[in-house]
């Protein structure tokens, strides 16, 4: 009868011993020492070092990841904040070419403006020209402007040939005051004048044409003009050949 309760008790233990272990399989036993013969144990979960692992793993690749969104995100900035200035900055160039463009045009149209008002018509005078001379060219459309001792005489050398065949030579435009007692001539281009007519034909305003050509020509007097004018015109073929001498009192 002793020897059963012996042996029932045995296995109670060993059943006792079993679920502790058991009980103790999740945990960790991490010993430290601390001196000769000090040991201090402690137990550690296994399921909160696992999770404790898992979140630092975690926390380690998000801090990764954000700090990569961070630089790359700092990096588009940068690269944004660059562009923009440089636009911003394109932008104000153009700002100042409009703005000097709009300037500009305003000058131009006060200056067409201007210039419709002053431009005279084409002069209705008498003129003279010399019949005994080939007529291959005219002159049409002549104008005269004066200021004080600028003068500026505008006009249009015409071809008059009926094929029209180009021509081209030499264009003179002598001016002086009309009625003066010792007239001053004012010639365009400037040349040398040798009974009223320049020696170098070739000194003239050169000129080509098909149909028509605009001539403009300019003088800088040596006195203010103070009355009418008379303008002379004398065209030379490219051999020297005067083809033609117009008369026009202005």
């Amino acid at each position: 009868m002793e020897d059963q309760e012996r042996d029932a008790g045995s296995i109670e233990r060993q059943k006792t011993e079993l679920t502790g272990s058991s009980k103790g399989d999740d945990r960790l036993t991490i010993m430290i020492f601390k001196g000769a013969g000090k040991v201090r144990t402690v137990k550690v979960s296994l399921r909160l070092l696992m999770g404790a692992s898992l979140f630092l793993l975690f926390y380690i690749v998000a801090t990764i990841f954000l700090t990569n969104a961070f630089f790359s995100t700092s990096r588009t900035t940068k690269i944004q904040a660059r562009t923009i200035a440089g636009l911003t900055g394109e932008l104000g160039k153009k700002g100042e070419v409009i703005e000097r463009l709009r300037q500009r045009s305003s000058l131009l149209e006060e200056y067409l403006k201007e210039g419709k008002e002053q431009t005279p018509e084409p002069m209705a005078t008498v003129d003279y020209s010399d019949s005994s001379l080939p007529k291959v060219v005219d002159i049409n459309d002549l104008t005269v402007k004066s200021d004080r001792s600028v003068l500026q005489v505008d006009f249009k050398i015409v071809n008059t040939q009926l094929q029209e065949e180009p021509i081209g030579g030499y264009i003179f435009v002598l001016a002086r005051l009309k009625g003066s007692e010792e007239p001053d001539v004012w010639v365009y281009p400037s040349a040398q004048l040798k009974n009223g007519k320049p020696i170098d034909y070739r000194l003239g305003h050169r000129f080509f044409i098909q149909r028509f050509r605009t001539v403009t020509a300019n003088y800088t007097l040596n006195k203010a003009i103070d009355g009418q004018l008379i303008l002379e015109i004398l065209v030379y073929d490219r051999n020297g050949g005067l083809i033609l001498k117009k008369v026009v009192e202005a």
